[in-house]
C-alpha cells in the first residue's frame, strides 16, 4: 500500500509540474507584429561601357586594322578621354590594358574593346566622333551604379524606419505599443538593366528619314535609370 500510495504521489507531482509549465509557457508568449517594408530607388548610372569593334576585312582596300586602331584613339583624344585609364583590348579572350595592347599585342583581322565613360552626353560625342570616322560597330554593353554599397545602407535605414513606423500605427489602433525588434531579414534585388544599342546616323535615315538633311541626325542613346528594391521583414514585439 506505501508503495502504490508513493508511486500515484510521484505521478500527481510530475502532472502538476508539467501543468504548470505549460500554464507559465502560454502566459509568457510574447505578442508580436509582423512587417513587410519595400524601399525603391532609381539612380542614373555612373559607369558606361561601350563596345567597339573594328575589322580588317569591313575596310579592305581602304585601311588596314592598325590605320582604324588609330583613328579610334584619335577620336578618343580629341574628346579628351584618358585612354591608358578607360580603354582595354579583348585579347584572346581576357581584357588587357592600353598600355599592355599599344606596345605589345597586334591583332591581325578584328579587335574589340571596351570604353568606359562615366557621363551620356560624353558618351555621345565619342560616338559622333567615332562614326566621322568611319568606326560604325558600337554598342552600350553595360551600365554599373558604383556608390551602391553606401546606397543599400540608405535604403535600409529607411526601409526599417518606415516597418517601425507602420508598425505603431497599426498597434496604436488597437492601443498598444512597438518594443524591441525580436528578428529581420532583408534582401535588395534590382540593380540590372538591359542596355539599348544606339541607332547610328545610317539607320536613322533608313529607318525614320522624313525629310532632307535625316542624314547629319545625331545617334540616338537610351540610357535608363537602374531600379534598386530593399525589402524588409521585420518581428516586433507588442507592449
Amino acid at each position: 500500500m506505501r508503495s502504490r500510495t508513493f508511486i500515484m504521489a510521484f505521478i500527481v507531482t510530475v502532472l502538476s509540474l508539467t501543468t504548470a509549465g505549460n500554464t507559465n509557457a502560454q502566459n509568457t508568449t510574447q505578442p508580436y507584429i509582423d512587417m513587410n517594408t519595400t524601399v525603391q530607388r532609381e539612380v542614373t548610372p555612373d559607369e558606361l561601357y561601350l563596345k567597339i569593334v573594328i575589322s580588317e576585312k569591313d575596310y579592305k582596300g581602304k585601311k588596314s586594322l592598325e590605320e582604324m586602331q588609330e583613328a579610334m584613339l584619335g577620336a578618343l583624344k580629341a574628346n579628351r578621354i584618358d585612354i591608358p585609364e578607360c580603354l582595354t583590348l579583348n585579347y584572346m579572350g581576357s581584357e588587357v590594358s592600353y598600355k599592355t595592347f599599344s606596345k605589345k599585342i597586334k591583332p591581325k583581322t578584328q579587335a574589340t574593346y571596351m570604353l568606359k565613360l562615366y557621363d551620356a552626353t560624353i558618351m555621345q560625342q565619342v560616338i559622333l566622333s567615332l562614326e566621322e570616322r568611319q568606326i560604325s560597330n558600337i554598342e552600350l554593353a553595360k551600365m554599373k551604379f558604383t556608390k551602391e554599397k553606401e546606397l543599400k545602407k540608405e535604403m535600409a535605414i529607411e526601409a526599417m524606419q518606415q516597418a517601425k513606423a507602420e508598425a505603431e500605427t497599426l498597434a496604436g489602433a488597437i492601443g498598444q505599443q512597438v518594443g524591441k525588434a525580436i528578428s529581420i531579414n532583408s534582401w535588395m534585388n534590382g540593380g540590372e538593366v538591359q542596355p539599348r544599342m544606339y541607332k547610328s546616323r545610317a539607320n536613322m535615315v533608313m529607318e525614320d528619314a522624313v525629310a532632307e538633311g535625316a542624314s547629319m541626325a545625331a545617334p540616338i542613346i537610351s540610357i535608363g535609370k537602374i531600379t534598386y528594391n530593399f525589402n524588409v521583414n521585420v518581428r516586433f514585439e507588442l507592449q
